[in-house]
This record gives structure tokens, C-alpha cells and sequence, in this order.
């Protein structure tokens, strides 16, 4: 039997399909059609945007569908669609979101509020109650984002949420890799929200300036990373090289994560995606969602404060410390962690769509 899908997300190409673009953006929508497409093969998938005010001819057409994936991201974000209807990025009332007739599953979405960011308004507590209870699963992607999304619904509605990691970290699984790793060390450090995500963007260059020249010291390659407009500390630093991964494909992402030693992200896919390919990720926390993944996979000391005085000091020991570590054992241990975990979501998913 055909199983008609629908993926709603935040980025869809033009033409109804998935777009490319950021490149955390760009895997995590193709990673999450994989999963779908791999776990009910015989499945026709349709896209649709959430970035958008729905109407009820919107909710007619979903309910032609079998079920409704809503998923790729950090949904839960208020600035990137500025709407009065739900106050995140799915534009869709209360009202219209109880019509929906075919069942819900929220997958890996995450609870992305920026420090110093304007609070979610009274509609926002109403939109994601409604969602929850008419969802047949509903899942985040770190527990920290878990934690928090419970404080805006009722209490009754708190068991139905779930954690499910990202399904980034497995798509390296489903990609051609044939790279050979050099101890190069990455630097994504993110361009968008500087005054949210930083007290002091001065005393921050000045630490990673520090923690770079110690890395030039000992002979080992620097590399910028640019997922989207993360290029501007190159205006205060020079790196040994810039590896531009905007609108590129999910092989290439996962082939230059692949052929790398370290990586010090503070972008959410910045840690993911190279965890996934093997390499060492260290974080200087700009966003909470840094430290609650890194938490969840019993990681927290391989994350510092950004604001911390002595951060440049700390990435420096914390990077000496990767040299006492097996850090293969450590990756399996954690794959063979986010694998269980996929694997019992889906067949709670599997069991409520498939009866």
C-alpha cells in the first residue's frame, strides 16, 4: 500500500522540494526524507513550507495525506517568521492545527530562543499545547529543548514528549565517504545574532585569536568554516584556509567533516554533523542547545562558557586533553547510543502509523 507523506519544515526549495542553503539546514532536511523514505519505502513524500500564514484550504489539502511529518530544525524561534498566529515557524492558529485529521509526528525539532531574545507570547503556549496533544509522537532533539518546551504546555501533556537526536548524526551511514583524516582543526563560529549569542564580541576574538596561535605554534592547519555568513571573525583573524559549505551538497559537507581532526563549532549542526563523522568537537556555549546535546551524550567537558575570561586558556587545555582519550571508542560508544535511540522512536512512530 502507497503511504502518502507529508514533510513540513522551514526549508523547501522553490520548487517543492528541498532546498540548499546553510548548510545544517540542508542536511537535516535531506536526512530527514532518508529516514522516511528508508523507513516506509514504499512512501510518496510531498514538501510544504511552514513559513507561511495556513489557511484552511492548506488544512484541506493535509488531510488528504496518510500523516504529517513536521521536522528539520529548530522550529521553536520566533524571529525568523514573525507571525501572530503561533509565534514560531509553523504560521498555523490553534483553531486550524485541531482540524488536522491525519496523524502528527513532531520529529527531532529543537527549541532554538536566543539568550536575550523577547519571550514567546501567550499564543505560543496555546499552538504547542494544541500540537502535542494532537500528535501521535512529538520529539526533540536534545533534553534540554525537552525540559523546556514542557514549561509552556500543561503538565498532563508532559509524557508525551520525547527525546530523539538529530538524524544528521546517522545520515553519514546513507553517504559516499572516501576521504583520508588529517589533523586539521575547523573553526565554525557563527555569523547570525552576534549580540544574542555574545556579552563581549571583543574579549570572544581575543580568546579564539589566543586558542588559534597556539594551534600555529605546534604546526597544525587552521580551517574557516562558513555554513552561512559565518565568515566575519576573518576580519580580525587569519586562518590557514576557508572552507565555504553554503548551498553545497550533503556530500560535500559530510566528506570535508570526514577529512578533519577537530572542530570548534558554536552552531548546533557545527557540533552534530562532524560528531557523526568522527571528528573531536569542542564548544564555546553562545546558545544553550551547544551544551545540552553535548550533555545528553555525556560530553559536558568539552564545552566552555563563551563569555568565560579564560576561554581561549580552556580550548587550549581542553584540546591537550584529546590526547589521553581512544576517542574511536568514544564515537562508537556514542553512535551505538543515538542508533538505540532512533531505533525505539521509530518503532513507537511505526506502531501508531502503521496499525
Amino acid at each position: 500500500m502507497l503511504m502518502k507523506i507529508i514533510q513540513l519544515g522551514a526549508k523547501i526549495g522553490s520548487e517543492g522540494g528541498l532546498g540548499l542553503g546553510n548548510a545544517g539546514d540542508t542536511a537535516v532536511s535531506a536526512a530527514c526524507t532518508n529516514v522516511y523514505k528508508t523507513e516506509f519505502p514504499d512512501c510518496e513524500i510531498t514538501y510544504m513550507n511552514c513559513r507561511k500564514i495556513f489557511q484552511q484550504s492548506d488544512i484541506d489539502e493535509i488531510n488528504t495525506f496518510d500523516a504529517l511529518f513536521v521536522s528539520g530544525g529548530g522550529l521553536f524561534l520566533s524571529d525568523t517568521f514573525p507571525n501572530s498566529v503561533s509565534d514560531w515557524q509553523w504560521g498555523i492558529s490553534p483553531e486550524l492545527l485541531s482540524k488536522i485529521t491525519i496523524p502528527i509526528v513532531v520529529y527531532a525539532i529543537g527549541y532554538n530562543k536566543f539568550p536575550r531574545q523577547k519571550d514567546f507570547t501567550p499564543i505560543f503556549d496555546k499552538s504547542v499545547s494544541t500540537l502535542v496533544e494532537k500528535s501521535v509522537f512529538f520529539s526533540m532533539r536534545n533534553s534540554g529543548s525537552c525540559n523546556t518546551i514542557k514549561t509552556h504546555i500543561p503538565e498532563k501533556l508532559h509524557s508525551k514528549i520525547s527525546l530523539n537526536f538529530c538524524p544528521t548524526i546517522l545520515f553519514k551511514n546513507h553517504i559516499s565517504i572516501n576521504v583520508t583524516r588529517n589533523t586539521s582543526v575547523g573553526f565554525l563560529l557563527a555569523g547570525d545574532r552576534l549580540s544574542n549569542r555574545h556579552k563581549d564580541l571583543e574579549n570572544f576574538v581575543t580568546n579564539i585569536q589566543e586558542f588559534k596561535n597556539y594551534l600555529q605554534s605546534k604546526g597544525i592547519k587552521t580551517i574557516l568554516i562558513n555554513h552561512q555568513n559565518d565568515t566575519w571573525i576573518s576580519e580580525f583573524i587569519e586562518f590557514d584556509e576557508t572552507k565555504d559549505l553554503y548551498k553545497k551538497s550533503v556530500e560535500e559537507i559530510y566528506n570535508f567533516y570526514s577529512s578533519i581532526d577537530t572542530v570548534i563549532a558554536d552552531r548546533g549542526h557545527g557540533q552534530m554533523i562532524p560528531l557523526a563523522c568522527g571528528c573531536k568537537v569542542l564548544s564555546p556555549v553562545s546558545h544553550q542547545k551547544l551544551a545540552w546535546f553535548l550533555n545528553d551524550l555525556e560530553l559536558s567537558e568539552f564545552y566552555i562558557d563563551e563569555n568565560d575570561p579564560h576561554l581561549g586558556k580552556l580550548l587550549i587545555k581542553k584540546y591537550q586533553s584529546f590526547d589521553g582519550l581512544n576517542w574511536n571508542n568514544i564515537y562508537h560508544d556514542l553512535m551505538n547510543k543515538i542508533k538505540s535511540n532512533y531505533d525505539a522512536n521509530m518503532n513507537i512512530i511505526k506502531l501508531k502509523l502503521l496499525k
